[in-house]
């Protein structure tokens, strides 16, 4: 049906604008503790996580666990022209700079830039997540096209509200799926058709 994507953003953003900030930093710090404990986050040694932005999970937790770990910490700096990512190192929240949707991005360093194919995971944030690993995202399409991007599919590992996990997200054949969905109180383990 025509719309119901966009019908299913406006719902989903419209129900995490109204998630409380006890919530939010309860489900947050759950799904951080999930992480940190998952064999595929602890066998990475490179991890791009994202800066929360409107209400998404803080995933801030799980960044200073794996400086912690000595694992390479990396984020994604976006191109509105292309909409494309780039990825950079970070160290610290300290070097991060107001990004062009004022998202915290690292700067455009390029001895820090690392190629995406070096990557092992991926922490993805999203509007919605369904049943089946798509991603409802605020429809720039810059996380599909990051992922299609790539010769070696990374591991993905999407986070969630348990109120952001529906039925299905209408995704396009364009879209990319995940591997996991973490929220606060459930792994859904995603399992892809082998190609």
């Amino acid at each position: 049906m025509p719309g119901s994507k966009q019908a299913l953003r406006k719902d989903m953003l419209q129900m995490r604008n109204g998630l409380s900030s006890a919530y939010i930093n309860e489900c947050s710090e759950q799904i951080c503790r999930a992480l940190i404990q998952f064999p595929v986050y602890r066998e990475a040694e490179s991890v791009l996580f994202y800066m929360a932005f409107r209400n998404e999970a803080d995933v801030r937790r799980g960044m200073e666990d794996a400086w912690k770990q000595g694992k390479q910490v990396l984020l994604p700096r976006a191109n509105p022209a292309d909409r494309s990512m780039r990825c950079f190192r970070v160290d610290s929240f300290a070097e991060l700079e107001a990004g062009a949707y004022g998202i915290s991005e690292p700067p455009d360093d390029p001895g820090r830039e690392v190629d995406p194919e070096r990557i092992q995971l991926v922490i993805v944030p999203g509007v919605a997540f369904d049943v089946n690993g798509y991603r409802l995202g605020y429809g720039g399409g810059y996380y599909d096209r990051f992922f299609a991007g790539f010769s070696t599919r990374s591991k993905r590992i999407g986070v969630a509200y348990p109120e952001q996990i529906v039925k299905t997200v209408y995704p396009d054949p364009h879209d990319q799926a995940m591997d996991w969905i973490i929220t606060p109180h459930e792994v859904f383990t995603i399992h892809q058709p082998l190609l």
